[in-house]
């Protein structure tokens, strides 16, 4: 057994240390400065939950990362924190008046304009220049370079910033036009490592082929050949018309105004507003709603530019929906703030084509062909839906929890299209950054309850091994002392008094004829010795570990019994069943015990003329009873002997109750009743002993 122990406690050391070391070793792995280095940005759809965005409105199209929202500062970051000394670039296209470019060793960020730690660099387009910048939750700029050209709107730009020890450097090159570099920033009290990320700053913006590099890497292929920068692409799209460029003659309406135009003739109008959704239509707003423009060639628009909208109306469904518009800019705008309601109000309708931001419970979460995500809400009674482009929702948005509380920012609208007979709106979010975990869900959800059920049977489990192998070691430990006690009886007491017996015949067999007085006193002695000899040997007896295996309950006492009279007058009767099948050792073992005792104590002290040993068992309980018709004796638990304390302790062991009847010239019953099962399901109070 020690070698057991020894052996689970080194096992248990020895897969501590090992399980330290490979956390330990997997941590310092992770924390080099060069781990994950070089980066290679795919912006594919499903390498897209590395990044994390903090404002703006991002998404993935044709390879490439856009931003399509005015937000001031919104920022997307990727990487580690440890990122020490490298180099990241990318190409960049600017989408309006504004900055945009790469930042470095970002730390600490949050949503804002100034949010943040870290180095910048970019192109403006307000001074046409080539800006290199610290921030400290505030803007330092400490490098600006003009360009020889003037900063064009959708060409592409490759810029690069250099992040090696506290020299920071910038440079960008475009297609036909040199590279252009800033001097370096240095500066002792320099941050040290974080992030990089993409950044655009009063306009939205495109990034592609962003590469980070270690600086060992970028000093190897300083003298490589430097990679064409790929030509300007606009797509098919046309930037929209200056507002001096010619604005509709017609005076513009409210678009709350389209609701009362005649439902017929499909009239012409003219709406001023803010873009607030571009995928997968153009919705645009004003202070008394929001309608949906459609185009035979939609510009390149960002949320939160103003327009004026010139088109037909159609008034034949539920909303009206301008076609075969014609956008004019007026000015690239900071978006909007949505409107905050409840489900129920956007249900009435009133906020058709509206941005709003709506709260509910998730209920399922569905993917589309194209990708787009359905996520299938309700708040109190009023059920609705919400749906979100393809491209970096599905990586962003898989892991929330079914249940948990949402809260949305998006274009409400009641058109058939997008809802189903059984919602009365539907919520189309720009992207994920516009969908909020306010709460995760209830503990109390079927599926948190199944798991907890088997955490706690598993602990159940648990304890109950650990319980009965702390018993097994219990009980072990009395059988070792048990048995060391049984040695040392014999060893000493019952040698002694084998050694006193043989003296006491030798003294005997060398008295003198006619000493009669001294042969009595000395038989007396020598009866006193066997007496004392045999007790000292059933002592032994009891003490030594002893275990029936097969043999039965009730012939095992019987044969005791029987042992314990023999040659003497008294009658030893058995009723019931055998008891050798089915019953737990331990249980079996200690029944044997206390009935042992019962016996003794009857032979002992009462001088019955039968003793009656029963058995019985039932589905639910095990009865042993020994009966004896001798003189009896007053049943007081308080002036218990030592036989009827043992016989407690014994059928406490195994949560039985000892049941002891008994009156004086009316014999004496013993009786022990134990429930049959595992004694880990019994209630721990349950272990009672009576005295009639």
């Amino acid at each position: 057994m020690r070698t057991f122990r020894r052996k689970l406690v080194l096992s248990t050391i020895a897969t501590a240390l090992l399980a330290g070391g490979i956390l330990g070793g997997r941590k310092l792995y992770i924390s080099r400065p060069a781990y994950g280095l070089p980066y290679n940005a795919r912006f594919t759809p499903d390498e897209e939950d590395r990044w994390g965005a903090l404002g703006g409105s991002w998404e993935v199209a044709d390879g490439a990362m856009r931003n399509d929202s005015n937000d001031r500062g919104a920022k997307l970051l990727t990487g580690l924190p440890n990122w020490k000394d490298y180099q990241v670039e990318g190409d960049v296209q600017l989408q309006g008046e504004g900055s945009a470019g790469m930042l470095a060793r970002v730390t600490d960020a949050e949503i804002g304009e100034n949010s943040f730690k870290g180095y910048y660099a970019g192109v403006r387009t307000v001074d046409n220049s080539l800006n290199l910048g610290a921030f400290d939750f505030a803007y330092h700029e400490v490098a600006k370079v003009t360009l020889t050209e003037s900063v064009k709107l959708f060409r592409w730009y490759h810029v690069r910033l250099k992040a090696d020890g506290c020299q920071i450097t910038a440079s960008v090159r475009a297609d036909g036009m040199s590279e252009v570099k800033t001097r370096p920033l240095n500066d002792p009290d320099c941050f040290r490592s974080g992030a990089v990320g993409l950044r655009s700053n009063g306009t939205g913006g495109v990034w592609r082929n962003v590469v980070v590099s270690p600086i060992s890497s970028v000093v190897a292929s300083a003298n490589s050949k430097v990679q064409t920068l790929p030509a300007s692409s606009t797509t098919a799209l046309q930037r929209p018309k200056p507002v001096a460029e010619g604005l509709p003659s017609n005076p513009t309406q409210s678009i709350i105004s389209l609701l009362y135009l005649p439902p017929f003739g499909n009239p012409a109008a003219v709406i001023r507003g803010t873009v607030v959704l571009t995928r997968p239509m153009v919705y645009v707003q004003d202070s008394t709603g929001g309608v949906e423009v459609q185009a035979n060639s939609i510009p390149t628009l960002k949320i939160g530019d103003e327009v004026e909208v010139a088109g037909e109306v159609d008034v034949g469904k539920s909303n009206p929906v301008i076609r075969r518009a014609s956008f004019y800019l007026v000015r690239e705008g900071v978006p909007i703030s949505p409107v905050v309601i409840t489900a129920n109000q956007a249900a009435e309708g009133n906020f058709d084509g509206r941005f709003v931001q709506v709260e509910g419970f998730l209920r399922a979460i569905a993917e589309g062909k194209d990708g787009a995500l359905t996520l299938d809400l309700d708040s109190g009674t009023q059920s609705f839906r919400a749906i979100l482009p393809p491209g970096r929702s599905r990586s962003h948005l898989q892991h929330i929890a079914i249940e948990s509380r949402l809260r949305l920012r998006g274009i409400s609208v009641i058109d058939p299209r997008f809802k189903m007979n059984s919602d009365p709106f539907v919520i189309l979010v720009r992207s994920t950054e516009d969908v909020d975990v306010v709460a995760g869900p209830p503990w109390w959800r079927p599926s948190t309850l199944i798991f907890a059920g088997l955490v706690l049977l598993g602990l159940i489990f648990a304890f109950n091994y650990l319980y009965l192998f702390a018993k097994h070691w219990r009980l072990r430990a009395v059988a070792d002392e048990r048995e060391r006690l049984a040695h040392e009886i014999h060893d000493t007491l019952a040698q002694s008094f084998a050694g006193i017996g043989f003296q006491l015949q030798a003294i005997r067999n060398s008295l003198p004829v006619g000493s009669k007085s001294l042969v009595g006193q000395v038989d007396l002695a020598m009866l006193m010795t066997r007496t004392s000899h045999e007790e000292a040997r059933r002592s032994i007896a009891s003490l030594r570990p002893e275990s029936l295996g097969s043999i039965g309950l009730l012939p095992a006492l019987r044969e005791c019994a029987e042992r314990m009279v023999k040659n003497g007058n008294v009658k030893v009767e058995t009723f019931g069943e055998d008891g050798g099948r089915g019953l737990p050792p331990r249980i079996k073992d200690t029944l044997f015990r206390i009935g042992q005792e019962a016996i003794a104590n009857s032979i002992r002290h009462a001088q019955p003329g039968t003793i009656r040993i029963t058995f019985h068992r039932t589905r639910s309980s095990i009865c042993l009873s020994v009966e004896d018709d001798g003189e009896g004796f007053v049943a007081d638990s308080d002036r218990a002997g030592f036989g009827l304390l043992g016989m407690r302790r014994r059928a406490e062991s195994i949560s039985a109750t000892l049941i002891v009847k008994s009156t004086p010239s009316s014999g004496t019953s013993v009786e022990v009743k134990a429930v049959a099962g595992s004694p880990f399901l019994r209630w721990p109070w349950w272990r009672p002993t009576a005295f009639h």
